[in-house]
């Protein structure tokens, strides 16, 4: 089974760290890709970035 990649949505640097600790303290060792926006996410999502 292919591991699923994790999309973060997040324009705050403090909270992306914080959430990108949390998630390895969990040990996910899912790959996480951080956009900062909507419309960023919306890119990655539909490839156009």
């Amino acid at each position: 089974m292919a591991k699923k990649i994790i999309l973060l949505v997040e324009d705050n640097p403090d909270d992306e760290e914080l959430t990108l600790m949390a998630l390895k303290e969990s040990n996910i060792l899912n790959e996480v890709v951080v956009a900062r926006d909507g419309e960023e996410a919306v890119e990655y999502l539909f490839a156009k970035g």
